[in-house]
């Protein structure tokens, strides 16, 4: 598809001749067939007065010319009514505002496409419309649903705004697509907030007393988990759901004295001795006899 605006100012060329005939002034359009009808030649080019062309006489439309097989081709507007008609009519497309059947503003057409091989009008590209409150920038409408295009207004089809297609940056989402994307990625925001509420509720609940029961020496009693005031950081790896590694102090109850035991013990007497092992033995004498 080729912008109409690139049509403007090409040169003209015929093949036969290899002649520059001119450059195209305007195009004309046929609002019946939403079709080119004719070019308009500048009349600074090949021919003083002004000429045009019909486009079913054009051969190829490219990026740097428009060929067509003959000079002979180019006439004046005088030997072909129909088109002076629409040429008297001074239709345009630019600058004209879009409405649906329904009487809601799609905006201003900005620009229009041009299939080169056949002359037909492809799509328009709108701006300055506000559709429910979501579209503000630009727009493609498919020309399948233009009904009408007049001198004042172009009329849509009812109900087409939920077809055009977004330009701003190239995408050519509908949107209805549009509407689904952005209800999936509520969905997905809600549920990544969940999780995260999940997350630290478990968190919270990890760090309650835990009670237990634990069986003493001579009783069944309950022992409390005491835990530090401040948890130390659990690792990655370490699943959030189980208690902190912290040490439990067991409160334990002694067992009772039996009754028959005395209150108070005897003092230790203290062992005998044998008289024997109580000698000491005498160290020989180292005196020497008098003499």
């Amino acid at each position: 598809m080729k912008p109409s605006k690139q049509f403007l100012s090409l040169p003209i060329v015929s093949l036969s001749e290899g002649q520059h005939i001119g450059y195209v002034k305007s195009l004309v359009i046929d609002s019946q067939s939403k079709a080119l009808a004719a070019l308009v030649i500048d009349p600074k080019g090949f021919f003083k007065d002004q000429r045009i062309i019909p486009y079913a006489k054009v051969v190829s439309v490219g990026a740097d010319a428009i060929t067509i097989d003959k000079g002979s081709y180019v006439e004046k507007s005088a030997s072909l009514p129909e088109i002076l008609s629409l040429i008297k009519e001074k239709l345009t497309i630019i600058g004209t505002r879009v409405i649906t059947q329904s009487g809601k503003t799609l905006g201003v057409v900005e620009e229009f496409y041009v299939d080169p091989d056949t002359g037909k009008i492809t799509q328009m590209e709108i701006s300055g419309g506000k559709i429910e409150g979501f579209f503000s920038g630009k727009a493609i409408l498919d020309a399948d649903y233009v009904v009408t295009i007049g001198q004042d207004v172009i009329v849509a089809q009812k109900g087409c705004e939920t077809s055009l297609m977004i330009a701003d940056k190239g995408i050519n989402d509908t949107f209805k697509s549009v509407f689904r994307s952005t209800s999936s990625l509520a969905s997905g925001t809600g549920q990544a907030f969940g999780k995260m509420l999940s997350k630290n509720k478990n968190k919270d609940l990890s760090k309650h007393h835990t009670k237990g029961k634990h069986k003493g020496k001579g009783k069944n009693i309950e022992a409390e988990s005491v835990n530090p005031i401040q948890d130390p950081p659990a690792s990655k790896d370490e699943d959030i759901l189980s208690p902190p590694n912290n040490p439990q102090v067991d409160v334990a109850i002694l067992d009772e004295p039996s009754p028959e035991s005395p209150d108070t013990f005897p003092a230790e007497q203290p062992p005998e001795v044998n008289p024997e092992q109580t000698q000491v033995a005498e160290a020989p004498s180292t005196k020497e006899p008098l003499g």
